[in-house]
């Protein structure tokens, strides 16, 4: 921290009693962090925005299904412990987060192909929703002793979770 300090008031007065030259090099040298710093939010801003409604329903679930797991491990298990409960939530945040950084950036490596990039955001982001929504499923499948949610729909989850078959989760039934 001293050292951040003591460059951004060399450069500073250097701004103010230097050379033209000098003058040039320290808006160079306090302006790139900066820069870097502004470009980043900026660019997880308009990310954010253009994104709002995924984030909200991940949030949702990652919401959801933390108030379901806190009555399942209470009531159900009974090894609710404050201590797991925050780390579990903490957790959750992290790899959501996480693996949707990841796959946005996959999705982007493959943005001119329109198929493979619709698959993909598709795809990436049911996983990222499935993740804490499939354990609140199975956390109200655990506290209703598999009555809700149906049995029909745990098993296209944990299918889905094993073999990533969009199709295994829609009604292939003709009608």
């Amino acid at each position: 921290m001293n050292y951040l300090l003591t460059f951004t008031i060399k450069h500073l007065l250097l701004l103010h009693s230097s050379s033209l030259v000098l003058k040039i090099k320290s808006v160079i040298a306090l302006s790139l962090p900066f820069s870097f710093v502004t470009w980043f939010f900026t660019t997880i801003s308009q990310w954010t925005i253009s994104n709002g409604d995924f984030i909200a329903g991940v949030l949702t679930c990652i919401a959801i299904d933390h108030v379901i797991g806190s009555a399942y491990h209470a009531f159900k298990l009974k090894d609710f412990t404050i201590k797991k409960n925050l780390i579990g939530l903490i957790t959750k945040l992290t790899f959501c987060a996480g693996a949707a950084i990841l796959f946005e950036i996959i999705q982007h490596t493959v943005k001119e192909t329109t198929f493979i990039y619709d698959y993909l955001k598709s795809l990436t982001r049911l996983m990222v929703i499935l993740y804490p929504a499939g354990s609140a499923f199975m956390n109200m499948s655990a506290l209703t002793n598999g009555v809700f949610p149906p049995i029909g729909w745990i098993q296209k989850i944990k299918t889905f979770n094993q073999d990533l078959d969009l199709d295994k989760i829609k009604d292939n039934k003709k009608q």
